[in-house]
């Protein structure tokens, strides 16, 4: 073997030994499209469904129970109210397409993201679904039930 085939050979051996596999993987992750396409798809989930919290408050009048459920601002359509027993659930889901078309260079990118979040309450008694009563306003959904409870008459000292 000559000279010059030793010299590239142990240049070789040395090059390998300096470059770990983490190395490769850093370099990979830094390239701008790579880098690029990561910052978009990280933006495109935090951005596609903001909605993290249904806030409840209930509260009481003479005549009825008041469920009072904020959130961000929703469609109607993107709302599910249901009621099994003594539960009512609140389930918010949000679709979004996301499709892009560059004829520069000839790309064609397509995301679809599908969240959800609900919220299960226990409600105070047993109700009809014909009994529930609802008012939707952006950001704000007023759930109202009729009362269900009777006053009790207390009577003089038993003897």
């Amino acid at each position: 073997m000559s000279k010059k085939d030793k010299f590239l050979q142990n240049k070789s051996n040395e090059l390998n030994d300096s470059i770990d596999f983490f190395q490769i993987v850093d370099h990979f992750f830094r390239s701008d499209p790579i880098k690029q396409f990561m910052n978009n798809v990280d933006s495109i989930l935090l951005e596609t469904f903001p909605h993290h919290h249904i806030h409840v408050r209930s509260y009481e009048t003479d005549k009825n129970y008041h469920i009072d459920l904020k959130f961000p601002p929703v469609k109607k359509e993107q709302i599910k109210l249901e009621l099994y027993q003594q539960y009512l659930t609140l389930t918010i889901t949000n679709r979004e397409e996301l499709k892009e078309y560059n004829e520069n260079s000839s790309t064609f990118r397509s995301f679809t993201s599908q969240d959800s979040i609900s919220r299960t309450i226990l409600l105070p008694y047993v109700v009809n679904e014909n009994e529930i009563k609802t008012s939707f306003k952006e950001g704000s959904l007023l759930v109202t039930l009729p009362k269900k409870t009777k006053q009790i008459e207390i009577n003089e000292e038993l003897q």
